[in-house]
């Protein structure tokens, strides 16, 4: 690659278009969407289930709410896989307060990952994923903790 093709930036990964705070909105529309699904089926008062969720995120099924899910619907990655790998141990057996360490950690390290050249010298996969988990565990949190979603359940 030439001179110019770097100083133009082709030679790092394409930067991404969508802020986190962008992805963030179509993401809790797209997972509430389908946890609203699930908890038809299962009943109003059903926790959060993320390995089903991310099992209809990202089988392709439905339309991904973001370029990086997209990417990974595309990359054909197992969505079990991906729970296991990426979201189980931040998810399962942990407390509120694990949790809620284990979400800004991610939001930390999507939010470092999409600073100007952060991306050089990266896996291509390694930012969707990062991103997506982060996504998918705040959801998962805020679904799970907050008022709102106590309240519909007849928890407070």
């Amino acid at each position: 690659m030439g001179l110019i093709s770097r100083l133009r930036g082709h030679d790092e990964p394409q930067r991404r278009e969508r802020s986190l705070a962008d992805d963030a909105r179509a993401m809790r529309v797209a997972l509430g969407a389908l946890h609203a699904e699930l908890a038809r089926v299962h009943g109003q008062s059903a926790e959060v289930d993320l390995r089903a969720i991310v099992r209809e995120l990202l089988d392709g099924e439905v339309e991904a709410p973001t370029a990086d899910v997209a990417a990974l619907v595309r990359a054909d990655l197992d969505p079990d896989e991906f729970y296991e790998k990426e979201l189980q141990g931040s998810w399962e057996g942990l407390g509120e307060s694990q949790r809620a360490a284990r979400v800004e950690g991610f939001i930390d390290l999507s939010q470092m990952m999409d600073a100007p050249g952060a991306a050089a010298g990266l896996p291509a996969d390694m930012i969707p994923r990062v991103h997506t988990k982060t996504l998918l565990l705040a959801w998962a949190f805020d679904e799970t903790y907050g008022y709102l979603s106590a309240l519909g359940r007849g928890d407070v």
